[in-house]
């Protein structure tokens, strides 16, 4: 003889509302994807889905106007990823899901992004300095990036110069050529002059 049920009380936390699915659409590509990690993190795509879908409608296409779908793909990734833990992605991958991350308000979804940028073993220091100018890092977290671009021998490449904002581009050249100046010298010369350009800012 089965004891008798007894009422239940729904878990605080974790009696989850069903949010559905829902389809997004990126140059052409579709996604059908859970809404609830969306609905949670991002307070710009919240705004987008609907209280309530008829379940005897069309289904509704979200169109995700100047995103690329790989970029779409891999902040999908980060939910969806089996290994739960592991975040091991290549620094495009978390360039791209940073880039979303600031698009869609995604403050959380941003610090591992970040997190993660910061820990690759080939970000180069003009990424670090571009960090550094989105408000990502302080000064102090990118003055060693600004020495090593400042006093290398080789020059920017147009290709480095397009990503620079005009300030950026201010202090490093008025910081090499300081540096040229000074050549010969000992090589905490190279340190003071960048350390005197980032102050002026």
């Amino acid at each position: 003889m089965n004891p008798e049920l007894k009422p239940c009380a729904q878990s605080t936390h974790y009696f989850l509302r069903d949010h559905g699915m829902l389809m997004f659409e990126a140059e052409n590509v579709l996604f059908r994807v859970h809404e609830y990690f969306l609905h949670r993190d991002s307070p710009v795509l919240r705004d987008m889905m609907p209280v309530e879908i008829s379940p005897n409608g069309p289904e509704p296409i979200f169109h995700l106007d100047g995103v690329r779908s790989k970029d779409f793909e891999q902040l999908l990734w980060l939910y969806y990823n089996p290994a739960v833990t592991v975040y091991d992605a290549p620094k495009t991958t978390w360039h791209a899901i940073l880039k979303l991350a600031d698009r869609w308000e995604m403050d959380n979804i941003k610090k591992i992004a970040l997190g993660n940028l910061l820990k690759a073993a080939d970000l180069e220091p003009l990424e670090r300095i571009m960090l550094c100018e989105r408000g990502d890092l302080s000064r102090d977290q990118a003055t060693e990036a600004y020495i090593t671009v400042c006093s290398r021998e080789a020059p920017l490449t147009v290709e480095e110069l397009k990503t620079l904002s005009t300030e950026v581009m201010v202090i490093i050249t008025c910081a090499r050529e300081q540096i040229i100046a000074l050549r010969g010298n000992a090589e905490a010369s190279a340190v003071d002059v960048v350390k005197t350009a980032l102050k002026k800012i």
